[in-house]
């Protein structure tokens, strides 16, 4: 019985290490390395055989070098390279044609076309390929005036070498890139709602929440929207001028929104961390109660425990609403959440307590506020918007009014 059940658990890891291994290779950059490797050659190739069969050029070498740099992993970019290597070896041949037939090769004619061909090599339309313009350009020159006819056909070639690139990546296109952006934007929900949920742990049981976190946290999460953000460039650039783009109500969830939400409730989780060590430092270390002890005491430990408890249902509320967070309707706890902390910053603008730490509380509960706003994606309701902005002007108001009248009776 014992070996069927290992037969059984060894098949079922290998049908899903079978069905992981696919995406891998398919998603990892490996893969785009061999597609990129295989669409050039054959790219290359036929610009080859397309020149030395039709135009009996016996050696094409420019349409190959040609062909070589315009593909790339995406349709748009393939094109848009097109166009910049097209336009320098243009704009560097027209550049140096003047010189090259009236003048020749000379130190004076190279200094000048290298001056011009390196100050239109600068603009910014031309890209990466603006290198391309004095290359060209001292070639043409070098070739002088009895080889001016052999200009044409060289930039012939590379014409040939270019559209046969393009057209050989638009007719094929690559694959579309979606699988690493929604994986890289997993990866970051997850680390951000683990997170969070740590900082409620620590919270809850009354630690500091580096304590219940990992020392180096704060790079993670920094190095993981660094990544989330390249992943998404790419996703949204295959995209584009691609004809196995789906419709694009089929990738909503890869909205560039959807990241930047996610990056600002990481920044908030940062600001949250810092305003708790706020609040702990402006509060008096908790001690145990002694029977003798003031009901103000009594009181204000009561009140630590009911402040602690509701910022931590809060933040264990805004890592499901983190998870959650996919660009479409905002996860159905957060109504619950704006309740919870309406309720709380209630309590917190009645309460009497010294001015520090309440206002230690009111940033806590702001910056909470502007988190729970995030995930929301800006469709929650205006008037609720306006319950909860008024809960926070009324705390800030009420702090305000206790220091003024603190300064009036310091002034008497």
């Amino acid at each position: 019985m014992r070996e069927q059940n290992s037969g059984a658990v060894g098949r079922r890891a290998g049908a899903a290490l079978a069905a992981v291994r696919p995406a891998r290779l398919r998603d990892g950059p490996w893969a785009v390395r061999w597609v990129v490797a295989v669409r050039a050659s054959v790219a290359a190739a036929l610009a080859w055989q397309l020149c030395a069969g039709v135009g009996g050029t016996p050696r094409p070498a420019p349409a190959v070098v040609a062909a070589l740099l315009v593909v790339h992993p995406t349709v748009f970019r393939s094109c848009t390279a097109g166009l910049q290597y097209a336009a320098g070896c243009t704009l560097g041949a027209l550049i140096a044609l003047p010189a090259a037939v009236l003048v020749g090769p000379t130190w004076l004619s190279m200094s000048a076309v290298l001056l011009l061909s390196l100050l239109a090599a600068g603009h910014e339309r031309l890209g990466a390929h603006g290198l391309h313009v004095p290359i060209t350009a001292v070639f043409v020159l070098l070739l002088g005036p009895s080889h001016a006819r052999e200009i044409g056909p060289h930039l012939l070639q590379i014409g040939v070498g270019i559209a046969v690139a393009v057209l050989f990546n638009a007719l094929l296109p690559p694959p579309l890139r979606l699988r690493a952006a929604e994986a890289a934007l997993d990866r970051l929900r997850a680390e951000l709602a683990g997170a969070l949920d740590g900082v409620a742990d620590a919270v809850r049981k009354g630690r500091h929440p580096d304590e219940a976190l990992d020392p180096d946290w704060r790079d993670r999460l920094a190095d993981l929207v660094a990544q989330a953000r390249s992943a998404l460039g790419e996703a949204h650039e295959s995209l584009r001028w691609n004809v196995r783009a789906p419709n694009r109500h089929t990738v909503w969830h890869l909205d560039r929104r959807v990241l930047e939400s996610l990056e600002r409730v990481a920044h908030d989780a940062e600001a949250v961390v810092a305003a708790l060590d706020d609040l702990a430092a402006r509060r008096p270390p908790r001690t145990e109660p002694a029977p003798y002890a003031a009901d103000g005491a009594a009181g204000a430990d009561a009140w630590d425990q009911e402040f602690r408890a509701g910022c931590a249902r809060l933040l264990t509320c805004l890592a499901l609403c983190v998870r959650g967070c996919r660009g479409g309707s905002p996860h159905p706890v957060l109504p619950a959440t704006r309740r919870v902390w309406r309720e709380l910053a209630e309590r917190c603008g009645d309460r009497h307590d010294r001015l520090d730490a309440r206002l230690a509380e009111c940033r806590l509960l702001m910056l909470l506020d502007r988190s729970l706003q995030h995930v929301a994606g800006g469709r929650h309701r205006t008037a609720q918007t306006a319950r909860n902005r008024t809960a926070t002007t009324e705390l800030t108001a009420v702090a305000g009014e206790d220091a003024h009248a603190r300064a009036v009776a310091q002034h008497r």
